[in-house]
């Protein structure tokens, strides 16, 4: 009999679920509900009940390998979750895998959510057929994996606050304390805060707060928006700059909400000097095409042979 497994991509908005072929990559089924932040109770039955539909593999012909997820934040490999600083309030030393497992009866594995991302991208999507994928996830926050040869670099997230390199003198400041860090400048979080930021200056200027709104509004060809935009591009710039220096990727995915939001203004991105650590030294830049189902595969392909 063939083996699937479930792969469950938490998210900062919403949670993605899926029962996935480990053969072919297919997602044989898929749920999608709102991520509970705030109340452990209602989080885990959220999780229970949604597992319970995908649980039964069989009647697709499918023996059921385990449950695969992927969450913000480091991961023990007992798949105890040891903060999400907040993402998810009552995640703190959180022993995730044991609850699953003790609920559904089957081997659950957690890994960094971006990380499994970069996993099913490397193996399926826009990284599949180079030996060294560096993965991108531009959403509420700034997630970062690497994977090389289709398998994670490490047993351990241990790269999981990568988005925090400080690369600005910039003063806003971010939820790990510091002020510059990446993911404050290009997150949607960060973008709106850069925005309010500039409300604060000039509170009758046109720029919208929301980060889609300012994405509409820059496609329109509103000045301020589009102001806003690029300087977020020159961040996005500077920390792909850095990322190539340290992992030497041979294509770099972007992927979520803020990456789609500034596909169309990533044109410097391209500029040669960009991936260049070395003379022999190429890269591409990609924009996943996965969406949804990339950390859902990345889940499940924690059982893949």
């Amino acid at each position: 009999m063939n083996k699937a497994a479930i792969g469950i991509d938490i998210g900062g908005t919403r949670t993605k679920m899926g029962l996935v072929d480990l053969q072919t990559g297919q997602v044989l089924r898929m749920q999608v509900f709102p991520t509970e932040k705030k109340s452990p109770i209602v989080f885990e039955e959220l999780l229970h009940h949604h597992i319970e539909i995908l649980k039964p593999a069989q009647p697709f012909g499918y023996e059921l390998a385990g449950i695969g997820i992927g969450v913000s934040g480091f991961v023990f490999e007992d798949g105890t979750v040891d903060s999400t600083y907040g993402f998810l309030e009552f995640m703190e030393d959180y022993p995730l895998a044991a609850i699953i497992e003790k609920r559904h009866h089957a081997i659950c594995r957690i890994d960094n959510d971006a990380r499994l991302v970069a996993l099913g991208e490397a193996v399926y999507g826009e990284g599949k057929g180079y030996n060294r994928v560096l993965m991108l996830t531009l959403g509420t926050g700034l997630g970062v994996g690497m994977v090389v040869g289709q398998k994670l670099d490490g047993t351990l997230p241990y790269a999981h606050m990568a988005g925090h390199m400080t690369i600005t003198g910039h003063n806003v400041t971010c939820y790990c304390g510091k002020t510059g860090c990446l993911e404050s400048l290009v997150s949607a979080t960060g973008i709106s805060k850069l925005a309010a930021m500039i409300h604060e200056h000039d509170p009758f200027c046109s720029l919208p707060l929301d980060c889609e709104e300012i994405f509409f509004a820059a496609d329109r060809g509103d000045r301020a928006a589009t102001g806003l935009v690029e300087e977020v591009v020159r961040y996005l710039r500077s920390g792909i700059g850095n990322y190539v220096n340290v992992f030497a990727p041979e294509i770099i995915v972007l992927g979520g909400g803020v990456a789609n939001g500034l596909q169309r203004h990533l044109n410097k991105l391209y500029e040669p000097d960009l991936l260049s650590p070395f003379k022999a030294y190429k890269a591409k830049i990609a924009f996943s095409r996965l969406g949804e189902e990339a950390g859902v595969l990345g889940g499940a392909l924690l059982f893949k042979p």
